[in-house]
């Protein structure tokens, strides 16, 4: 697959993700959830500058990589992201259990934090390959 064919996917990809959390954002408003629309728009406030932050991180790591011109570095393990699902998941089951809305605000954050390490994973691994 050729560099110039692949790029715009990747952007594509991101970008129906973040509309995808601005399509939720909007649901938030309109129908009526267990925990409310203040919890989504929480984490949703809390995962944007998360999400941010990793692309600038990504764009570091393949500089370093390229600076030290290791042929063995490879893309990142998929993990923390599977971790990250699954920790959410289950704090979103504890809201039912203890009815705390703090818990549903993380499980929602860690879900979304989730999706987007599985996104710089499927780009760091496009990353390294042009840089290698």
């Amino acid at each position: 697959m050729t560099r110039v064919a692949t790029l715009p996917r990747l952007i594509a990809v991101r970008l129906l993700w973040y509309a995808a959390v601005g399509a939720v954002a909007l649901l938030a408003f309109k129908l009526h959830t267990q925990f409310g629309a203040d919890v989504l728009l929480t984490a949703i406030a809390a995962y944007v500058p998360l999400s941010l932050s990793f692309l600038p991180v990504l764009a570091w790591l393949c500089g370093r990589r390229r600076e030290s011109g290791r042929a063995d570095a490879q893309a990142a393990p998929g993990w923390p992201g599977y971790l990250a699902a699954a920790t959410g998941i289950v704090m979103l089951a504890g809201y039912h259990v203890a009815a705390a809305p703090y818990l549903a605000e993380c499980g929602i954050l860690l879900l979304l934090a989730a999706a987007d390490l599985w996104l710089v994973r499927k780009e760091s691994a496009y990353f390294l390959a042009l840089a290698g």
